[in-house]
């Protein structure tokens, strides 16, 4: 990574797109792939399942604000994330299909949630729908991070789905200020786009939250009888240990402070960027 020193934008180095980045998942034969536990199994089956519509919104919206970044410094920076965003759709739609292959059958749940959020698309303007993304970025980065501090990678998981989620989370963790970097040089920073932001993550944060858990209801409706404590597990994993929702929802509250500012945490940040890329060998 090349360190580069910037006014308008606050990414401390070069962002990268890796277009090598593949995934082979014809070795994952059961989608109870984490832990031997249905429930967190689930829980990232349904992460991988909504990424291509998240990402496309995300995508989508940064496009329609790359014409106002033409010659400015964010320009590279909005390329590069949607460089970034397509092969996180590339690679979750082979795992996607995966799943299918393994029997589970999410279509007509996915189509109607991609209905809905090209539906709500249309009544947004550009500012709205940039703000939904800076925050919707922000929650994915929180699990994100909370996932690669938590040493994911010693998680007894099928080490392809591993490390396809850590190679996300690393890429989310690169590109954390892209967004609100570009919203802020399109509109500025005060109380009252703070209170967009905010309107925006509670919008977002319902919607992504009831995808998820649809989503988990289906995939939980086409596999077997939960053994018990499995459902124990896995809320102990979400909120105690490692307690990744938990930390999640710490780094989200975060966002809303004040004295909030991406990359203050630079040197523990590029650490974990760095140790996990040698993990995943890019």
């Amino acid at each position: 990574m090349t360190t580069t020193l910037k006014s308008i934008r606050s990414t401390p180095f070069e962002l990268q797109v890796r277009k090598d980045t593949r995934f082979d998942f014809s070795s994952v034969d059961t989608a109870i792939h984490t832990e031997n536990n249905l429930y967190t199994s689930h829980f990232f089956n349904a992460l991988s399942l909504v990424a291509p519509l998240t990402e496309g919104m995300l995508i989508r919206a940064i496009r329609k604000a790359q014409p106002l970044l033409r010659g400015c410094e964010l320009e590279s920076d909005a390329q590069a994330f949607i460089g970034q965003e397509a092969i996180h759709t590339r690679e979750h739609r082979a795992l996607n299909n995966r799943l299918k292959e393994l029997g589970f059958d999410t279509k007509t749940i996915l189509d109607e949630m991609e209905r809905d959020i090209k539906e709500l698309e249309t009544t947004k303007s550009l500012q709205e729908h940039l703000a939904i993304v800076v925050t919707g970025e922000h929650a994915i980065y929180s699990f994100t991070r909370a996932l690669l501090a938590s040493s994911h990678h010693h998680c007894k998981q099928h080490e392809t789905v591993r490390a396809l989620f850590i190679w996300h989370s690393l890429e989310e963790m690169e590109h954390q200020s892209v967004c609100d970097d570009i919203y802020k040089h399109l509109y500025g920073k005060s109380a009252e786009h703070t209170i967009l932001y905010y309107r925006s993550f509670v919008s977002t944060g319902h919607i992504l939250g009831r995808m998820i858990v649809k989503l988990m209801r289906s995939l939980l409706e086409q596999s077997r009888e939960p053994r018990k404590g499995e459902l124990r597990s896995f809320i102990t994993w979400l909120i105690q240990k490692p307690g990744m929702g938990t930390i999640a929802a710490k780094e989200i509250i975060g966002f809303f402070s004040p004295r909030f500012s991406h990359w203050n945490r630079l040197e523990e940040d590029t650490q974990l960027i760095s140790s996990h890329l040698k993990l995943t060998g890019n």
